[in-house]
């Protein structure tokens, strides 16, 4: 039994561990599973142990599925990377932008018009200016004058989205809503909802059969799902409900997707394999290309909300360490858990993947535990970066 293997064990124990449930994989450029470990429980009232089937609300690895949505419609010819979305998403056609109030005039906010139009890679790149209104002040003072509360999760897309700019799209970063802009793009370009496009151009395609939008019409997959714990401040853990309305609206391209490791591991593979499923090769060696330069406003704005990618990378806060590609966070250098070349990404449950091409790694780690950044869960992540890297093909 691999170390690893004996830290999830011992951390996922029902008697003193101190995470509730976890699955991990790491697979090679083949798409073979080389390293399997699951530890802890599925359910409260169960004794049950989750497996590469176990189903959970992953949230942000959604926008991996999302990008390579997007991608497929690129390579097709329906839309290029650097054309404005606004004829597809006339939503956000003239957005303003959101700014700091003036508190002697009794003002919360400012709203200015956009110069800029918003493209693909804006929306793919988070660079568009979209945020997640419950994360920022200003956009929540927006929404309290208009007498709303938070919408981010609320399920319908193009009501949660359909807000100001942070920022001139293009000048800087910021997570947000971007890829679910993104998913609404598909649907349109397709004439298909997004969770019905996915089932036959990504899910089918890799034989993922426990992956879904929508968990009521697929009880195979609700009846899978690890039940979601959360961490209070002594420390200990308890139950607390799923976030994500499951009879949403629309199929959510930023945070939608119910899946399993075992599922969630093939698309991390091809993205490292020499022939992609998915993608032609040119493009998905375009997912591993920095979209912009580490030194800049878009990279300020990707430092500034370090505690998104901090979880994945070991800590490391360096300028220049790192960009953003088309799916995911690029490390220009080695950092303390991921090297130079990986792409990767997470789920707010703490969940998270990785793949480097050069390494000929792919790794996947599902937990449901809150909050984001929980630090028991990013201690086990980092110990399982290093048991995947055991695997690399140049050891």
């Amino acid at each position: 039994m691999s170390s690893f293997s004996q830290t999830l064990l011992a951390r996922t124990a029902p008697d003193g561990g101190d995470l509730f449930g976890a699955v991990a994989a790491v697979a090679d450029q083949t798409s073979r599973l080389v390293f399997t470990c699951s530890g802890g429980r599925r359910k409260w009232d169960s004794s049950d142990q989750p497996d590469l089937d176990t189903t959970y609300w992953a949230y942000s690895f959604t926008k991996l599925l999302t990008t390579i949505a997007a991608l497929q419609c690129v390579e097709r010819g329906q839309i290029s990377l650097d054309d404005r979305v606004e004829g597809i998403l006339p939503e956000l056609k003239n957005p303003q932008i959101i700014g700091p109030g003036d508190s002697e005039a009794g003002t919360q906010f400012t709203l200015t018009p956009a110069i800029h139009k918003i493209t693909l890679r804006h929306l793919l790149t988070h660079t568009s200016g979209v945020g997640y209104d419950v994360m920022n002040s200003l956009l929540l003072a927006w929404r309290e004058s208009r007498g709303e509360s938070t919408m981010s999760m609320c399920g319908d897309v193009v009501k949660a989205f359909s807000m100001p700019l942070l920022f001139e799209p293009g000048e800087s970063w910021s997570y947000g809503g971007s890829l679910d802009w993104a998913g609404q793009l598909v649907e349109r370009l397709t004439g298909q909802p997004l969770g019905e496009y996915m089932e036959k151009n990504i899910f089918s395609r890799l034989e993922m059969k426990n992956t879904t939008f929508n968990v009521i019409e697929n009880p195979h997959v609700k009846r899978k799902v690890m039940d979601m714990a959360t961490r209070s401040i002594d420390g200990k853990l308890s139950p607390m409900d799923h976030m994500y309305p499951e009879n949403a609206k629309t199929d959510s391209g930023g945070m939608g997707i119910v899946t399993s490791v075992g599922d969630f591991i093939q698309v991390v593979a091809d993205l490292i394999k020499e022939e992609p499923l998915l993608l032609q090769s040119e493009t998905r060696d375009q997912m591993f290309e920095p979209q912009f330069e580490a030194i800049g406003k878009q990279a300020d704005g990707l430092m500034a909300m370090g505690f998104m990618h901090e979880n994945l990378t070991g800590g490391e806060k360096s300028p220049g360490a790192f960009s953003f590609g088309l799916g995911g966070l690029i490390t220009l250098t080695d950092t303390p858990n991921l090297p130079a070349g990986t792409l990767s990404w997470g789920g707010m449950p703490n969940l998270a993947w990785f793949a480097n091409k050069q390494k000929g790694v792919a790794a996947c780690y599902g937990c449901q535990i809150m909050p984001p950044g929980d630090e028991a869960s990013m201690a086990v992540l980092a110990e399982f970066a290093k048991e995947a890297w055991k695997h690399s093909s140049d050891n």
